[in-house]
């Protein structure tokens, strides 16, 4: 066979296959013209067959037929029956060029017939399950499957822009409704007439609705998508971005509503929730949103996450001032540890919880507090580069650092001066127990730990000297030496009247760390055993009117 009846038989081959994408006729030279007449001449027969065919499916299918259009779905009723007609419509579509002018006018009104089937065809598959579809799925596979061979049908056959339509527009009616059961609606119109309770619920939602509304709908809408539209990318990407762009733009957006409202909660672990759900959720958001019309999706959560972090950053330094400036009632008569120092410490143990969200704020948003603290204060900080690791580090030391000062303030208000320092040291190890029990420890560290344990200890012995001191004061240095019965009387009295006086004073006190409160009574028994020594040595007589034996410590 010579080059050029090679190349007519390939030719002739492509045309007539109905496996084979079909080859426009204006893109043949004139020697290629004029091989495709002789072929077409050489095959009319077969192209008469196919062209019949061809004719009887689509017009049993045609909508205007009352035996099945209006009733059945030939996919439904048969998966033969529905790649059959695809089939037949492919090589209808192959063969139209090579039709004389009276076929030709036959064969588009064919394949007229055929595309307003498909347009049914492919509504209804659609329309079957009002919930995403996963292209994963062995339920949905089958289900999918039809839409692509359609799809690929009607692009090839010039009806794209009919299937873009159809398409866009049931899925957008799903995705929509997807996110209203979600939880997920548009609030900027109605959030001035919400109570805070309503305000508060709707971020619930969001917070848990989120991960769903990205992993669920968005990402089975775009693998969806890049099967169904194959054969077509910037088909795919219209389809997607019809479908899903005002779901998505409504999901994002939403932080954004919150904190530009009046009445936005001021809830920074709600910030720091909704700051979570979309940073972590980042590369797949990329990922799904990828296409150049996305893009403003993209734009929205990106304002969304620079408003939170603004936000975030704005109530950590507000909380400081609120710390600085906080105005309670001084320590009680107890001893016990202060609100502030409660509710201070149950805040900075959760923000820790969020420690990795918060390096990244700072590394966006560095904070107004990084070189405040006195120098000698972030000298046991973990980090002290600079880094957000060191911010957010040096921002929870600060914060205690503050704390203490405030506390040791409201300790010197109180007029027992041993009541002030086992204020101090109930509270020091409040906090230096919070700090071990939760992420504060990484972000402190076991220098900081040790440090304050001993400012605890300093506290104690503080304590001790103030509020025992005097009662062991009042025994003599040394328990056997000889006294007199006069002397002996005035050591009991002086002892038994310093020890109701300190009693009374510490009787009251509470000391929630039963280890510290065993350390306390440790010390409040140190000086049982010199007062027994004393005793043994100078007993009282037994008369009626010498001392009762109430000073007896054995008894």
């Amino acid at each position: 066979m010579t080059r050029h009846g090679k190349k007519l038989f390939g030719l002739c081959s492509k045309m007539l296959s109905p496996l084979v994408s079909p080859i426009c006729s204006n893109s043949l030279s004139s020697s290629e013209a004029a091989s495709v007449i002789h072929c077409q001449r050489f095959s009319e027969s077969m192209i008469d067959r196919s062209l019949q065919s061809a004719a009887e499916i689509i017009t049993k299918w045609s909508i205007e037929s009352l035996a099945y259009a209006e009733v059945t779905s030939m996919f439904n009723q048969s998966k033969e029956e529905g790649l059959r007609f695809i089939r037949c419509v492919n090589e209808l579509q192959k063969v139209m060029y090579l039709l004389a002018s009276e076929k030709l006018e036959y064969s588009q009104s064919l394949m007229q017939i055929a595309m307003k089937r498909l347009q049914v065809e492919f509504y209804r598959i659609l329309s079957v399950k009002r919930e995403p579809l996963d292209v994963e799925s062995s339920l949905d596979r089958v289900l999918v499957a039809d839409l692509r061979a359609i799809a690929e049908c009607m692009i090839s056959s010039g009806y794209t822009k009919e299937c873009a339509e159809i398409y866009g527009n049931v899925r957008k009616s799903v995705v929509d409704e997807a996110i209203y059961r979600l939880g997920i609606v548009k609030i900027s119109s109605q959030i001035r007439k919400m109570d805070s309770e309503a305000v508060d619920f709707r971020i619930k939602k969001w917070l848990e609705s989120v991960n769903a509304a990205i992993t669920t709908i968005f990402n089975a809408e775009r693998e969806l998508c890049d099967f169904v539209f194959a054969i077509s990318e910037s088909v795919s990407e219209s389809c997607f971005t019809k479908a899903c762009k005002d779901g998505a733009m409504l999901l994002f957006a939403f932080p954004e509503v919150i904190l530009k409202s009046k009445k936005s909660q001021k809830n920074v672990f709600y910030l720091l929730d909704m700051f979570t759900a979309i940073i972590e959720n980042w590369q797949r958001i990329e990922s799904i949103f990828s296409f150049e019309s996305t893009e403003v999706i993209r734009s929205q959560a990106i304002a969304s996450l620079s408003v939170l972090t603004g936000s975030i950053s704005t109530m950590l330094s507000d909380y400081e001032s609120f710390v600085q400036n906080d105005s309670s009632n001084s320590l009680s008569v107890d001893g016990g540890i202060h609100t502030l120092a409660l509710q201070s410490m149950d805040c900075l143990s959760l923000l820790a919880e969020y420690r990795e969200i918060l390096n990244i704020i700072f590394s966006w948003w560095p904070p107004p507090w990084k070189s405040s603290l006195p120098a000698d204060s972030c000298s046991n900080t973990p980090d002290s580069d600079g880094s957000p690791v060191s911010s957010v580090s040096s921002y929870m030391e600060r914060i205690i650092f503050i704390l203490l000062c405030k506390l040791d303030s409201k300790a010197r208000q109180c007029d027992d001066i041993s009541l002030s320092y086992l204020f101090l040291a109930n509270n020091i190890r409040f906090i230096v127990w919070q700090v071990q029990s939760s992420k504060l420890h990484h972000l402190l560290g076991d220098e900081w730990i040790a440090k304050h344990k001993a400012k605890g200890k300093q506290y104690i012995d503080n304590y001790e000297r103030l509020a025992w001191g005097k009662v062991i004061s009042t025994l003599p240095e040394n328990p056997m030496a000889a006294l007199t019965t006069a002397e002996v009387a005035e050591v009991y009295d002086n002892f038994s009247s310093s020890f109701k006086e300190a009693y009374q004073k510490q009787r009251s006190s509470i000391i929630p760390d039963p280890k510290l409160r065993f350390e306390i009574l440790a010390i409040a028994k140190s000086w049982l055993p010199m007062y027994r020594e004393f005793y043994h040595a100078h007993r009282f007589p037994t008369e009626p009117n010498s001392l009762p034996n109430k000073h007896n410590p054995d008894g």
